[in-house]
């Protein structure tokens, strides 16, 4: 995931923190829709495979830790090791156990009001161990439980534990083409083992989750490459890839393309946007959706147990009787309180925490 950093400054490229943007809004979308029934999907159906922004985070962490951690890690030292674990744990971790720590007192709370709850195997306090050592996703439990997003963070976690054996080998590649061959093949053979083993991306822990993360993770890091590789200027042609690839990602979307389909053509979409510098750079560089990258990780943290709680307010009020522009009213002010409370997390939690926290075991040095 792209962040900007003092030190890291040089690499920092504001569309693919924009690119961050698009793929929280992906999800928060269909989320809000499921919780806060509005219609929305009748205007914009692509949004039914909202859960595909996941898969768009998954690549493009990949990408971006090569661009930023790739070099210093090409010949891991101890000390670069634990920097480069540092800073990726910082990164998760001060808002995923904020949030967990909310939800442990909002269940305690509807639990001592004998609040019936919908999916009470969700919230067992025995599954706190595995939520606060990010092993969640594992394999572990059944399902991920809590705060049921925070299974990609726990999948996440294991990609980042494996990066530093695999950036050695990605320094070893020379030439554009074969890069862009292992970006391919990376994704191709997690589609494969999908479609053999027959699972479906709704499975959020064990083997597809693990799976999922790890070919996602590669086909973004081997895109670094080639861009790196290619020793070219960013261009016009990098605006219109990316840009075409993404609105037939919405179009396909809409039209029920296969799954791993359209993670391709987001991971093209990462790729252009890495080689643009005209209007696609210029949309996905610009203020209002850079700051939206920049807490989207908040958002995508918090966004679960609000709609939790907007779900039952919006009940209470009876949305199921309203009109279509009440019920368009409704999900739209759910959409911007949840921007406005991972706004208040980001500032609050996320960066505070980041700038306070991330030199405490050494820096890596300039690569």
């Amino acid at each position: 995931m792209p962040e900007k950093s003092p030190t890291l400054a040089s690499r920092y490229v504001p569309p693919l923190t924009g690119i961050r943007a698009l793929a929280a809004l992906l999800v928060l979308g269909l989320h809000t829709d499921q919780n806060v029934p509005s219609g929305v999907l009748t205007v914009l159906p692509f949004l039914a495979r909202g859960y595909l922004g996941v898969d768009f985070f998954f690549v493009l962490s990949g990408f971006i830790i090569t661009h930023v951690y790739c070099a210093s890690l090409a010949q891991p030292s101890r000390n670069a090791v634990q920097v480069f674990l540092w800073h990726r744990f910082i990164r998760l971790y001060p808002v995923h156990v904020t949030v967990l720590a909310a939800l442990v007192v909002l269940i305690a709370i509807v639990r001592a009001n004998h609040i019936a709850l919908n999916n009470p195997q969700e919230w067992r306090f025995a599954d706190l161990p595995w939520q606060l050592t990010l092993l969640h996703a594992w394999g572990v439990t059944p399902k991920p439980g809590w705060n049921a997003p925070s299974w990609s963070i726990s999948a996440e976690w294991f990609a980042y534990l494996l990066f530093p054996l695999l950036a050695p080998a990605l320094i070893l590649v020379r030439d554009r083409a074969i890069a862009l061959l292992v970006a391919t093949a990376a994704l191709t053979a997690t589609a494969w083992a999908f479609a053999l083993a027959d699972w479906s991306l709704n499975i959020w822990v064990g083997a597809p989750a693990l799976v999922r993360v790890s070919g996602e993770f590669l086909c973004g890091a081997a895109l670094c490459r080639a861009v790196a590789l290619g020793r070219k200027p960013a261009s016009l042609r990098g605006d219109l890839l990316g840009a075409a690839a993404f609105l037939l990602f919405l179009a396909g979307a809409s039209l029920a393309m296969r799954d791993y389909g359209l993670v391709a053509l987001l991971a093209v979409t990462i790729f252009g946007a890495a080689t643009a510098n005209g209007f696609l750079a210029g949309m996905l560089g610009s203020r209002p959706f850079v700051w939206l990258g920049e807490i989207s990780y908040s958002i995508y943290m918090v966004h679960f147990p609000v709609l939790l709680v907007l779900r039952r307010f919006w009940q209470y009020a009876g949305i199921a009787q309203w009109n279509a522009s009440g019920r368009a009213a409704a999900f739209l002010a759910t959409v911007m309180l949840v921007i406005a409370l991972a706004a208040m997390l980001f500032y609050a939690v996320e960066r505070p925490a980041r700038m306070r926290l991330r030199d405490c075991v050494g820096k890596l040095a300039p690569a």
